[in-house]
């Protein structure tokens, strides 16, 4: 099983880039959150564990996509600070170029709450999926991207 993001059209729309990569992420952990984040052994959140990345790792070029990158365990935040210009650009894959980094930020945060993947029935039973405090921060991502919060670059919107 492939767990990278198939490339994005050029011909997209940053807009249309944003939609199409939160609708990708949701559509691809509600098939198996459970396994398919990228974690380590110790519970640690990873851009990539094994052949498993998590939301922002599955845009990664393919040289940052591995255990022993530098980066594997830092911040958005920290990713962007080390770039040219603050952004997140330099890691990705050239196809998801012009995203605002607050964007790639709230995806994340996205896939990492396990609130938005895990269920509880009782106390002794779970049921990993898309929940209803998923479904709730998927739309305020959505809306934020209609309503145009994210910084584009204007030229490509």
């Amino acid at each position: 099983m492939d767990t990278n993001a198939r490339p994005l059209s050029s011909s997209l729309s940053l807009t249309n880039k944003m939609l199409k990569i939160l609708k990708d992420t949701r559509d691809y952990y509600s098939k198996d959150p459970a396994n398919r984040r990228s974690m380590s052994e110790d519970g640690q959140c990873m851009y990539t564990w094994g052949d498993n990345h998590c939301a922002v790792g599955r845009y990664l070029e393919p040289e940052h996509q591995h255990e022993s990158w530098d980066w594997n365990n830092d911040s958005i935040t920290d990713i962007c600070e080390a770039g040219e210009s603050y952004n997140i650009d330099w890691v990705l894959r050239d196809d998801v170029h012009g995203l605002d980094s607050e964007f790639w930020r709230d995806l994340q945060s996205f896939h990492d709450d396990e609130n938005n993947w895990l269920r509880w029935i009782d106390d002794d039973v779970r049921i990993h999926e898309l929940t209803d405090s998923g479904k709730a921060e998927y739309v305020t991502i959505e809306d934020k991207i209609l309503d145009d919060f994210y910084e584009l670059n204007l030229e490509d919107k």
